[in-house]
């Protein structure tokens, strides 16, 4: 469609974004994507419904950075009244080092 062509011809490394096998395993694509990341290089998911990348995020940062919930690593579900949370933590994980994942990103405004 339109989008997958855009896709291909307007972003960086686009054809090889769309044009990708499926062999890779998520866990491959999620450490591939980390080797590439940076601390202010996000990750960022875009998943189809029903899809989780939680726990393997979790289990890659437990054996790559040692990571632990509530220690080095947040997790915000993003709805009503989440912002300032999703700051608070963003802004501790920017000082400090720390992993924060948004969840649900897409409710809000």
């Amino acid at each position: 469609g339109a989008m997958a062509e855009w896709i291909r011809n307007l972003l960086p490394n686009g054809r090889d974004y769309m044009d990708c096998d499926g062999s890779a395993s998520f866990r491959q694509i999620l450490e591939n994507s980390f080797e590439d990341s940076t601390s202010t290089t996000p990750i960022f998911f875009i998943l189809s419904p029903g899809a989780d990348p939680v726990k393997e995020v979790e289990a890659m940062g437990k054996t790559q950075m040692q990571l632990q919930l509530g220690t080095n690593y947040w997790n915000v579900a993003m709805g009503q009244g989440q912002d300032v949370i999703a700051m608070a933590k963003l802004d501790i994980g920017h000082r400090e080092g720390h992993w924060v994942m948004l969840q649900n990103i897409h409710l809000m405004p």
